[in-house]
């Protein structure tokens, strides 16, 4: 077990020099904590909202433009509905309201919130994955 690490599996026990930038080709580079992908589309004749809207040729996507938007509504729809349910469980009985509003709706109101942040998460790795494998053959490097 000598000689096992952190970094198992790289060429250095740090895990990181082997995967600078400067050694993938990005010669704009900045250093260790340089995110190409992430430069690369702010670069690669990204459109506004509408131009990826009524882009025919679906080579700009909307989805990563409204995600942040649409996340934001679902928290307001969220804390809403919880109390919506709140207020109806007080028209029945005071201690099903008391609950609902101080257990059940907070309960409720995180699972979902959970739910939909892990399913937006999902669609933005794809759209992130789809960006970085853009990157690289743009580089040459996969083809």
């Amino acid at each position: 077990m000598a000689g096992y690490g952190v970094g198992q599996g790289r060429p250095d026990s740090s895990g990181h020099a082997a995967y600078s930038t400067s050694q993938q080709g990005y010669p704009d580079a900045a250093g260790p904590g340089f995110d190409p992908p992430a430069a690369m589309r702010q670069s690669a004749g990204s459109k506004g909202f509408l131009g990826s809207l009524f882009d025919m040729g679906f080579t700009s996507f909307v989805t990563p433009k409204v995600i942040k938007v649409l996340y934001l509504l679902i928290i307001i729809g969220t804390i809403i509905s919880a109390l919506i349910y709140s207020f109806a469980a007080f028209t029945v009985n005071a201690g099903l309201g008391i609950l609902t509003l101080v257990v059940i709706a907070p309960l409720c109101t995180l699972i979902v919130l959970a739910l939909w942040r892990i399913t937006l998460e999902f669609f933005m790795i794809i759209f992130r994955i789809s960006d970085d494998i853009s990157a690289v053959r743009q580089h040459g490097e996969f083809r």
